[in-house]
C-alpha cells in the first residue's frame, strides 16, 4: 500500500489529485473538489470517472448533457445520486460541497449517464455493532 500524506496531492483546483502513477496503482485514480458556488471545468483525458457528492449538490454539464445531482448532507446521511463521465470528455461542475471523482483508465467511451440514489445497491456487511453499510456506486451488476 502506498502512503500518500494528507495535503501532498493538491493540484488546483483539486483538493486531492491522485493518479495511477502517483499512487503506484495500475488503473485507478481519485480527485476531490471543494466548491462554494463556483464552476470548475476539466477534461477526463484517458480516464472515465464518476461525480460523487460527498456533501452538497451540484450541476454537471458534459458532452451537451446537463444533470442535477441532489447529493446529500454527508456520507453518513444518505446514499447519493451520481454522474458517469466518459473518456475524453470536457465537463463543468457547479455547486456547493465536496465531490469525489473516482476514476479509472479506460479505452472505451460510453455516454454521460445519471445514476439515481434509489438505484444504488446497498448491502450490510458484518453483524451487530460491527455491521457496516456498503454503497455499491457503479457496481457492474447495477450500472453497465
Amino acid at each position: 500500500m502506498t502512503l500518500i500524506p494528507a495535503g501532498s496531492t493538491a493540484l488546483a483546483p483539486w483538493a486531492l489529485f491522485i493518479t495511477p502513477e502517483s499512487a503506484g496503482w495500475a488503473y485507478a485514480g481519485l480527485r476531490l473538489l471543494c466548491l462554494s458556488g463556483e464552476s470548475v471545468e476539466f477534461t477526463t483525458g484517458d480516464e472515465e470517472m464518476l461525480v460523487l457528492p460527498m456533501s452538497g449538490s451540484c450541476e454537471v454539464e458534459c458532452d451537451g448533457v446537463r444533470l442535477t445531482l441532489h447529493g446529500r448532507t454527508s456520507v453518513f446521511h444518505a446514499v447519493s445520486d451520481f454522474a458517469y463521465l466518459p473518456v475524453g470528455a470536457t465537463a463543468r461542475i457547479t455547486g456547493t460541497g465536496r465531490f469525489a471523482f473516482p476514476a479509472a483508465r479506460a479505452s472505451r467511451s460510453f455516454p454521460v449517464r445519471y445514476g439515481p440514489a434509489r438505484e444504488v445497491p446497498v448491502e450490510v456487511r458484518g453483524a451487530g455493532q460491527a455491521s457496516r453499510q456498503v454503497n455499491n456506486f457503479c457496481a457492474p451488476d447495477a450500472f453497465d
